[in-house]
């Protein structure tokens, strides 16, 4: 079996002569384990995850195949998860679902059927709070193994964000948030006052529903105007295979149809984000979404 290590490759540099790229996409990688759009992936090996593409890479691979230099440029959990599935395949291969679960709701806001994914989540997040980018990697790296096998028992590092999720659950259930479709756009209305539910609260409310190409999140303002974010589903950044490939619409084109009011940047964009206004509007959502819907004349 290959004995490999890992690299930690800071954004814009060169990965080591003959290394894997796993999640990232390095310069001078010999082979791509990444769901990042330009990914130059094996076609064998493409998932909707990066962890899940080097899962297929080990089971695939025969042990004494591959480069024993494994990199990445950025730590997110699945870039840690798919880079330590390279150090400890065996391992990996014993909880890929929990893996898997814990990728989709880091990298995609979900809420998995496993809902330890969560947890794991969580608890990674939790080991490297404040660490920089390269410190966080031997953190998490020497914590998987146990974090995998115990990860019900460490409430201690998920808790407290699991119950704060749970919580925005209950309050999106009881009328906090009112979710609706207005074609293939998913509306999400928060009340006046609601902060902005989570991604996985979304996810359960409709956001990774069948035919949903975008979201609108409205936040009401206790006058009755509202403010809007207008966005992609959350996995559209990525080359899925299973969830679909979503186009991302002129950005240009719709700020300038939809008035002065609309920006295209704004801290809250996270990787999906395309619009969001600069100060709140009459306009009920409803409305607006039909009138998205009008301007973007989505195909079948």
């Amino acid at each position: 079996m290959v004995a490999r290590h890992f690299e930690f490759v800071p954004m814009g540099k060169r990965a080591p002569e003959g290394a894997v790229a796993c999640d990232g996409l390095v310069a001078g990688a010999a082979l791509d384990l990444s769901h990042w759009a330009k990914n130059r992936t094996p076609k064998a090996f493409k998932a909707d995850t990066s962890v899940e593409i080097a899962l297929a890479f080990v089971h695939e691979a025969s042990p004494a195949d591959g480069p024993a230099i494994v990199v990445n440029n950025h730590f997110d959990v699945d870039g840690v998860l798919a880079v330590w599935s390279l150090l400890d395949p065996e391992a990996a291969a014993a909880h890929a679902g929990l893996l898997v679960a814990a990728a989709e709701a880091g990298d995609f806001e979900e809420w998995p059927a496993d809902t330890r994914g969560i947890w794991l989540n969580m608890a990674i997040r939790r080991l490297v709070t404040l660490k920089p980018e390269a410190s966080a990697y031997p953190i998490a790296l020497a914590a998987l193994g146990e974090l995998v096998r115990d990860i019900e028992t460490r409430e201690d590092l998920w808790g407290t964000s699991f119950s704060a999720l749970l919580e925005a659950e209950r309050r999106a259930n009881a009328g906090d948030v009112v979710s609706y479709a207005v074609g293939p756009i998913r509306v999400f209305h928060h009340g006046p006052g609601v902060p902005e539910a989570p991604g996985a609260v979304l996810a359960k409310l409709g956001a990774t529903g069948e035919g949903v190409r975008r979201l609108l999140l409205a936040f009401e303002e206790p006058d009755g105007s509202f403010r809007y974010r207008y966005e992609m589903p959350r996995w559209a950044w990525a080359d899925t295979v299973v969830r679909p490939v979503i186009s991302a619409p002129s950005r240009h084109e719709l700020a300038a149809g939809l008035g002065p009011e609309w920006a295209m940047k704004g801290v809250d964009f996270g990787m999906t984000g395309l619009l969001r206004t600069t100060a709140p509007l009459r306009e009920e959502p409803r409305v607006l979404a039909e009138r998205l819907l009008a301007r973007e004349r989505f195909e079948a």
